[in-house]
């Protein structure tokens, strides 16, 4: 039975702030085989992804239902080094295209990586905040109000995804500072959910963030307590931006046609997953990438799809970069701006 457990937690291992990469089949600069869309032929994209993260599917089914391949793209599927955020994983990589937060981009941006938004990805950071089974702190669906579940946190011990001064955890500590919480104690967790499940279950951490689909493990599996999902609480996650799809600003200006074949791949991959009738497919998929169960892959595809979207908010995106100044996530100078952090590819 514990061999069984172990398993099931390797399987449910997943990623934040993955860079999904692509990179071109020839030199580093991105000059390897012309799309189809740009008059040449098939442009190999390697797409560099943790495992079992849910932002995977769209990617995944893309692949399958040859949105991809009708766009001239063939996807060579690579990891993400666990120990880099996405800015450093793009570069270290050499690989064209990630999937990265406001945070992540702006911080790498400011420290010399040349990249910009090209791509709607998630429009709010999907954490949840999972304490043990049986804890006594309150949740939000047991009717506590977001601000009593953050403020039993003081003096707790909180199992973060990213290290402490990183873009997420100083989200975080402005959702706590907001509900008036002055002391936690970090405990860095990584990135994957695996880590974060065997700390609840140890009770090494009081509270854990855990991320799609990591959270839908522990919920089918009744392993933990779900506390809060922190988009419907403080303002650091409610009304800031989450992710978006990343990409060198040499990439952008050489190749703008690819970058807007991949981008119209991923939409219609969503429409597909958002159809009902496509759910068994969508759930199938992710059983097979990401090795859950299929129950944990029916509650994925139910919960996690809605807050995705290609389609890039202006207003949202500069009262994050406004905010994430404010909130010391970001310098004043170099200006993070729409202007100079995204770029929308014509093709």
């Amino acid at each position: 039975m514990r061999r069984k457990f172990r398993s099931r937690i390797a399987l449910a291992s997943t990623g934040l702030l993955a860079a999904v990469t692509v990179a071109a089949c020839g030199d580093d600069s991105g000059g390897g085989t012309k799309t189809s869309s740009e008059g040449g032929g098939e442009e190999t994209v390697r797409v560099m992804m943790y495992p079992a993260q849910s932002y995977r599917l769209p990617v995944k089914i893309a692949e399958q239902e040859g949105y991809f391949k009708d766009r001239g793209i063939k996807l060579d599927v690579t990891e993400q080094p666990a120990n880099l955020q996405g800015m450093q994983g793009l570069e270290a990589t050499k690989s064209d295209v990630g999937i990265v937060t406001v945070g992540t981009l702006g911080q790498g941006w400011q420290a010399g990586s040349k990249g910009a938004f090209f791509c709607g990805g998630i429009n709010v950071l999907q954490t949840t905040l999972m304490a043990p089974k049986g804890s006594k702190l309150p949740s939000t669906k047991e009717g506590a109000s977001w601000q009593e579940v953050l403020k039993s946190l003081e003096g707790k011990k909180v199992g973060i995804q990213t290290p402490v001064g990183s873009g997420l955890q100083l989200i975080f500590a402005a959702a706590l500072k907001e509900a008036g919480v002055k002391n936690v104690t970090y405990v860095n967790l990584g990135g994957g959910s695996s880590a974060a499940i065997a700390s609840l279950g140890n009770g090494s951490v009081d509270v854990a963030q855990v991320n799609p689909t990591g959270k839908q493990f522990i919920e089918n599996a009744g392993s933990g307590k779900e506390l809060i999902y922190m988009p419907e609480g403080p303002s650091a996650y409610k009304d800031y931006y989450g992710s978006a799809w990343v990409a060198p600003t040499k990439f952008l200006t050489e190749r703008p046609k690819v970058a807007k074949a991949f981008c119209d791949a991923i939409d219609e991959a969503l429409t597909y997953i958002r159809d009902p009738a496509n759910a068994k497919a969508s759930e199938d998929m992710l059983v097979k990438d990401a090795g859950v169960t299929p129950p944990v892959a029916k509650l994925t595809v139910e919960q996690t799809y809605g807050d995705f979207n290609t389609k890039m908010n202006k207003a949202r995106l500069e009262t994050t970069f406004d905010a994430y100044v404010k909130l010391g996530i970001l310098k004043a100078q170099p200006d993070p701006t729409w202007d100079s952090l995204v770029v929308e590819p014509q093709g």
